[in-house]
């Protein structure tokens, strides 16, 4: 039997290819399925910014954790991006829901943008804490930025006796009537403390089990003017992989010493503290005392990392934290040399 051709005919039963390809799908369904898609990614966004966002209130050494504790600028940063792309494409309770975790996100961060600074023109103490780097920080510049903001008392993180003969070629000696502290050649443990005002020191803070660090960590009373300020300095080891329960253990010693703190003196504690305010153990720390920079409204300080890094400085690890001594001032200065800005702050002391 044979079957025969037919122009332009298709026998009965038989598939039309052709009807798949001039039929596509509607495009109110293909909308559907994008719109659906785009809720999806958002939602997996947004879950993965709170995530990020939560662990400021977990105290944990593990260093993935310790690390992203530092990304609390961009959670705030993602959210408001991500509000922004949920209203253009019109995803209206998604935009809703990123909006909320906004909203506490800004709440966690704000206290960081107001400013409550004393409204006292002329500071009785300059205070400014810079880690030299293991001592290869710019003399020259270091100097400069004493002069220029008027350094009473500097603190000198990972101090070297090469660093301190370049600070002495550069004034150093002359502008700085005393000297205190260690300096210890090719290590970031040493520290030294130089004054304009007399020095009493109270412990040399070398002890690893008291400091829970290697470095050196000195307490002395600076006699101004206007009256006497205890100072201790921090610098507990840095939260390297392996290295984090050593940090943590640095953070809790100095949460130690100031809540064995007792009267009502003037204090303040100053250096590289290798921690920010999305730490717990910094913010433990921290409890009591007020942060310069925050105090002075400064909002999101970067101190780390600077020269010898590819990354910009993103997170704040050196902090000047006192107890009774308002705020006129504060700021932070980048060293050529330096992995880390020097942060400074005036203070007015209280009326004897």
């Amino acid at each position: 039997m044979t079957v025969q051709e037919t122009d332009g005919a298709t026998l009965p039963g038989a598939p039309d290819d052709a009807d798949d390809a001039s039929n596509p799908e509607p495009p109110t369904q293909r909308g559907r399925r994008r719109r659906r898609w785009l809720d999806v990614v958002i939602a997996v966004a947004l879950l993965v910014l709170v995530a990020v966002g939560a662990l400021r209130w977990l105290d944990s050494t593990a260093y993935v954790v310790v690390v992203l504790q530092t990304a609390g600028p961009f959670v705030l940063i993602g959210l408001a991006l991500l509000t922004v792309a949920a209203l253009l494409l019109r995803r209206w309770w998604t935009a809703l829901a990123v909006a909320v975790a906004l909203a506490a996100a800004v709440a966690v961060a704000a206290p960081s943008f107001r400013s409550s600074t004393s409204p006292k023109a002329e500071p009785d103490l300059t205070v400014m804490s810079a880690n030299v780097w293991i001592g290869s920080a710019n003399a020259t510049q270091l100097m400069d930025a004493v002069r220029f903001h008027s350094v009473d008392v500097l603190v000198l993180i990972e101090a070297t006796p090469a660093l301190l003969q370049r600070l002495d070629a550069e004034g150093a000696g002359d502008y700085f009537s005393q000297r205190e502290g260690v300096a210890r050649p090719g290590t970031f443990t040493g520290t030294t403390v130089l004054s304009r005002y007399p020095l009493s020191v109270r412990s040399a803070g070398t002890d690893p089990a008291v400091e829970g660090t290697q470095s050196a960590q000195p307490e002395l009373d600076v006699t101004a003017p206007e009256g006497t300020v205890r100072l201790k300095v921090a610098h507990p080891t840095a939260p390297l992989r392996g290295d984090t329960v050593e940090w943590r253990a640095g953070l809790r010693a100095l949460q130690s010493w100031r809540e064995r703190l007792d009267g009502d003196e003037p204090v303040v504690m100053a250096g590289d503290f290798n921690a920010d305010f999305g730490h717990p153990g910094m913010r433990d720390l921290a409890q009591g005392l007020e942060d310069a920079q925050r105090t002075d409204g400064q909002g999101w300080v970067r101190t780390w990392p600077f020269a010898g890094n590819r990354l910009p400085a993103f997170v704040q690890l050196d902090h000047l934290l006192s107890r009774r001594l308002p705020v006129v001032s504060a700021g932070q200065v980048a060293i050529n040399r330096a992995d880390h800005a020097a942060v400074w702050a005036s203070y007015a002391l209280p009326a004897r």
